[in-house]
């Protein structure tokens, strides 16, 4: 059995309003964001390759930060991003494909833009997609959450307690994100803004997984302050373990 991780960063956009690159490319305490989550993802020591899907424009300047940032090529394969989401999707689908990759292999799909994955959260993905087929990981919402009548006013108050935030990665048996795939409507691959929902829209029951509130998304300036915050920590932690 082989792991790939698929690390979707097909991108353009950014509502970073200070920044005038996408939002993976900035800098997370001298580092790019994107080379961060690369780097968190290869030192898990999970994955037999790793794939990028990126927009055709910044590919070559992601070859070039790869190699600033020492990261060796040898299990790194960039691929082309698509404009929508799923275009990305199916396109570091076929390049895994083209890898020989096989029905029981795993994918690991995860946010270019969610540095924080942690070994702990890949090692649960990969134990729940072999017994389950398909998984992803959540946190509970903390917060009351409402449902509201024409967008305006409250007409009723969920149960917190089923209520669960989605995170990345989403991660499958590689045959079954391959069947639901090439079954996906037209109409339902309009709507798909996560890949989990591929499966689930085919029929296929998806595994929750316990994430963490660290691994986070990093999609405004306050999320950027948020990351550096953690960012802190973390290597406070590491420092103090390396000191005991």
């Amino acid at each position: 059995m082989s792991v790939y991780g698929a690390i979707l960063a097909g991108g353009t956009g950014s509502r970073m309003t200070n920044h005038s690159i996408p939002k993976q490319f900035i800098e997370l305490k001298n580092k790019p964001i994107i080379i961060r989550t690369i780097e968190r993802m290869l030192s898990s020591n999970c994955f037999d390759k790793l794939f990028i899907a990126i927009h055709t424009d910044y590919t070559e300047y992601l070859k070039d930060l790869l190699k600033e940032n020492n990261i060796p090529d040898n299990k790194i394969y960039i691929t082309n991003g698509g404009k929508e989401r799923i275009d990305s999707i199916r396109n570091v689908m076929k390049a895994i494909k083209d890898n020989g990759a096989e029905y029981n292999d795993v994918i690991i799909t995860h946010d270019a833009v969610r540095p924080f994955i942690s070994k702990r959260i890949i090692e649960d993905s990969i134990k729940a997609v072999n017994e389950f087929g398909a998984c992803v990981a959540v946190v509970p919402a903390v917060d009351t959450m409402y449902v509201l009548d024409n967008n305006e006013y409250i007409s009723s108050f969920p149960d917190r307690k089923t209520l669960f935030n989605g995170q990345a990665p989403d991660s499958f048996k590689f045959g079954i994100l391959d069947d639901a795939l090439n079954k996906l409507t037209e109409e339902e691959a309009k709507i798909i803004t996560g890949t989990v929902q591929i499966c689930a829209a085919k029929g296929y029951k998806i595994k929750t997984i316990k994430g963490d509130y660290t691994n986070i998304k990093i999609t405004t300036e306050n999320d950027l302050s948020i990351a550096e915050g953690i960012l802190r920590e973390l290597e406070t932690n590491e420092s103090l373990c390396i000191n005991k």
